[in-house]
């Protein structure tokens, strides 16, 4: 079950994930913003205090300034636990990208298997849909 969160008075949505060997994430904090080449969409569960267990699904789509088209460029995968700190990337897997700029509304579906140095592949299967209001 996911749960809509705010990040800020302008991002609000869900972000959710069944991420393998590990219980599903459900983020707490939302966000998606546009830089002029990327879109940056996040994801964040816990982490309010420096020394608590957190992780982050953050994901990068290109906009090709061409024909303005939606790709997938890379997902991050990030773990914490107090200065512990774990980083898996995705460059390539499945996605679903549905986004209307016309009414600031971001939505994916995205299956992807993420690597990391000295960490187990990451079997990641989740979405988001986020709005910016």
């Amino acid at each position: 079950m996911t749960t809509e969160r705010t990040v800020t008075s302008s991002t609000t949505g869900t972000y959710a994930a069944k991420v393998q060997s590990q219980r599903d994430f459900d983020a707490d904090k939302v966000g998606v913003f546009f830089d002029g080449e990327f879109y940056h969409c996040s994801g964040r569960e816990g982490g309010n205090d420096p020394a608590s267990d957190f992780r982050v699904i953050y994901i990068l789509v290109k906009r090709n300034q061409t024909d303005l088209s939606l790709t997938f460029h890379k997902l991050l995968y990030v773990t914490g636990s107090g200065p512990i700190r774990d980083k898996a990337i995705a460059n390539e897997g499945t996605f679903t990208v549905n986004f209307d700029e016309s009414v600031q509304h971001y939505k994916m579906s995205f299956h992807v298997v993420a690597k990391g140095p000295g960490i187990p592949d990451v079997d990641i299967l989740g979405s988001f849909d986020l709005r910016q209001e």
